[in-house]
């Protein structure tokens, strides 16, 4: 049996060494060919432009090149039919120089057998077969036999890579997982529907993973919306800092992942109070704000303005035609005054125009009035005792070059101040501070509050920007300087239970086209969103207009620990199904410590760990009030002391959950956040109760 695998991997490692060979000439040629763009004198702007263009296509192409080297190879499917040839899948998909395949894109249309086919529905496949590959060896081969016939020689039949991937050790960085997703995995991956997409699933079900391949589908796929390129929202920057390599490791570098704060450009400072919280991620803050933008343009009023041709009045009508004409093309308050003014100065020019019209008329009257002859006869009569006669105009009017003078109107510094002074400039902050600090708009906005959460708006803001807070200056900044400048072709949303309306608002407006992947846990929700369902969060943005799928199947935690947050689940979401788990381990534990020393106690069970356990890493997961004293307490450990409301999307081998009790009873999410907790965990968890071992929350 030795004989036959050291075989099987020799014979493999020849098809490898091939593929390595094509690759590093591709590398090679590539590098020789950018290097000539960048070296060529262009001739003229165009040519400029399509000798830079060359340059970066060949750069993306290198990047997927260089990135593939990780792990090139990782699977071949061997069809039933013996005249088929079998098709090994990689990272990237290569060629012989005469146009052979020798490797299949993960994300092409050839390679969904390796991922989708079974025992009960073959897709021709009789044999799926594994490669473990170390740099550029091929070390192991693992083989699954579909179509029910016998084992022959050469199958190397195993566990595969699967089970190896969830018995590992945690690195405290998320691995891109192409060997290894899952039939209803790759189902959602590479689905073709290009609106809105939720992915829901239980803890450890693969929904970040999927999404992230997603991502990467995304851009091989859809070539008109990876132009616009792909943003991938994460909760928080430690849970980007966790995903973070598995896109490059992909090849797929033109990502942008992204918190709020990088999206806004600010920083949270300050946290709201739970239901303060909610108050801001209300969409009705948006209509407060419009109203509050609005205020600062002319609405139903006229307008005197004082010009070189005199002073004009335009009617109320004119001014909000001129102010609905220039917010009409959506550039934001602040970019729409000038398209103000233009029109502003076209409805002052026609009326000047009018009224020169009227003057001349008034004019011609008087004269014809007093000499009781028209202007017309008497100039035609001096034309003619000139000697000009029948040839000359019998038209005694100046011709006024009125597009000289809206010209000169337009930089007319009287009406530019007067504009300014009905169209004032408006800054987002100042904006928002403006509506936080004025009680009877917020009491109209929010009539069921109470005095004290109202005025908190204020306050909290005097002290810093929270984090419901940028959503709303994200808000202020459309209304008053436009959209954003970067969209999106395609927007993946991992953690969205976590997203209140007006965050949902931000991220739309980054994506116009609604080419989305959703993915997160409505069991998972923190106390900040009152969105309870996937519905009441998308209807105001595609209505019924979007596809969900559920994962069933839980990949990271063990049987054991999923068992005991049962009532757990039951309790936060009674409609919800607890997920399948692939595999068993060692039941929960519960310690008790004296409440004093519960320092003492962690570090001695961080300790133990590491001990019995090395290389594994261990998650510590308490109230965000007692995290930074327990970080102190377990100093040069190994141990990461995560914050409650921080650990959702992570995971470790070892998780340490500290006062349950007392996270349960945080906040009204507290209860919600002990789930997340004691779901992190791959292998073991441990409960840290103060004093004595009460039963589990349930």
């Amino acid at each position: 049996m030795q004989h036959g695998r050291t075989h099987q991997v020799e014979a493999e490692q020849s098809s490898v060494n091939t593929m390595f060979a094509v690759l590093d000439e591709e590398v090679r040629e590539k590098t020789a060919r950018q290097s000539q763009a960048l070296r060529t004198q262009a001739d003229g702007a165009a040519e400029a432009y399509s000798r830079d263009l060359e340059a970066a296509r060949l750069a993306q192409r290198l990047r997927k090149l260089r990135s593939a080297e990780g792990s090139l190879c990782f699977g071949r499917v061997d069809p039933s039919a013996p005249e088929a040839e079998a098709l090994h899948i990689g990272r990237i998909g290569l060629r012989t120089a005469g146009g052979d395949v020798l490797l299949v894109d993960w994300r092409a249309e050839a390679a969904r057998p390796f991922y989708s086919a079974t025992m009960a529905t073959t897709m021709g496949v009789r044999r799926r077969r594994h490669l473990t590959i170390d740099g550029r060896e091929v070390t192991d081969v693992s083989d699954e036999i579909l179509d029910g016939s016998p084992p022959l020689e050469g199958d190397m039949v195993g566990d595969g890579p699967l089970l190896s991937a969830l018995s590992g050790a945690r690195t405290g960085r998320m691995q891109e997982a192409a060997a290894t997703l899952q039939s209803e995995q790759d189902q959602i991956v590479r689905s073709e529907h290009r609106g809105v997409m939720v992915v829901d699933g239980g803890p450890g079900t693969g929904k970040t993973i999927v999404a992230l391949h997603r991502a990467a589908y995304v851009l091989y796929a859809f070539p008109t919306i990876a132009d616009r390129g792909v943003l991938v929202f994460g909760p928080n920057q430690r849970f980007l800092d966790y995903i973070s390599g598995v896109l490059p490791s992909l090849g797929e570098n033109d990502v942008q992942l992204a918190a709020t704060a990088d999206l806004v450009g600010l920083a949270a400072t300050t946290s709201d109070p739970d239901a303060v919280a909610r108050l801001k991620g209300s969409p009705l803050l948006a209509q407060g704000l419009a109203a509050r933008v609005g205020a600062s343009q002319p609405h139903g009023v006229p307008l005197t303005l004082q010009t070189s041709h005199g002073t004009v009045t335009l009617p109320a009508a004119a001014v909000d035609t001129a102010r609905r004409g220039a917010l009409q093309e959506g550039r934001g308050h602040n970019n729409s005054r000038d398209l103000f003014k233009e029109f502003i100065v076209d409805s002052l020019v026609n009326e000047l125009e009018q009224q020169a019209a009227r003057d001349d008329t008034a004019f011609e009257e008087a004269v014809e009035e007093l000499l009781g002859e028209s202007i017309d006869s008497l100039a035609a009569r001096d034309l003619d005792a000139a000697g000009h006669g029948e040839n000359a105009s019998s038209n005694g009017e100046m011709e006024v070059d009125w597009d000289l003078i809206r010209e000169g109107l337009l930089v007319d510094e009287s009406i530019s101040r007067t504009v300014a002074r009905v169209w004032p400039m408006l800054d987002a902050a100042r904006t928002v501070r403006a509506l936080f600090a004025d009680l009877d708009a917020l009491a109209r906005l929010f009539p069921g509050a109470s005095a004290q959460e109202l005025e908190s708006f204020e306050k909290q803001a005097a002290a810093g920007w929270s984090e419901a807070d940028l959503a709303i200056l994200d808000e202020a900044a459309e209304l008053i300087e436009g959209p954003p400048e970067k969209i999106y072709g395609h927007v993946v949303i991992d953690e969205a239970q976590q997203l209140s309306a007006m965050a949902w608002r931000m991220l739309m407006r980054r994506c116009p086209e609604r080419s989305m992947t959703v993915v997160g846990d409505l069991a998972q929700a923190g106390p900040s969103t009152t969105i309870r369902s996937w519905t009441q969060a998308l209807e105001p943005f595609v209505q019924d207009r979007f596809v969900q799928h559920s994962l069933t199947v839980n990949y990271r935690t063990t049987a054991e620990i999923l068992e005991s947050v049962r009532p757990l689940l039951a309790r936060i979401a009674p409609e919800q199904e607890l997920s399948r788990s692939m595999r068993h381990g060692d039941a929960p534990l519960s310690v008790s410590a004296d409440a004093g020393h519960i320092g003492d106690s962690l570090l001695e069970l961080v300790e133990g760990l590491e001990a019995r356990h090395p290389g594994e890493l261990i998650g510590v997961v308490a109230s965000a009030g007692d995290a930074a004293e327990l970080a102190a307490a377990l100093g040069e450990t190994s141990a990461s002391v995560i914050p409650a409301p921080d650990a959702r999307g992570l995971e470790f081998d070892a998780v340490i959950v500290v006062d349950p009790e007392g996270i349960g009873a945080a906040n009204e999410a507290g209860l919600r956040d002990l789930y997340v907790a004691q779901t992190r965990a791959t292998k073991r968890l441990i409960l840290l109760h103060p004093e004595r071992v009460p039963a589990l929350i349930g």
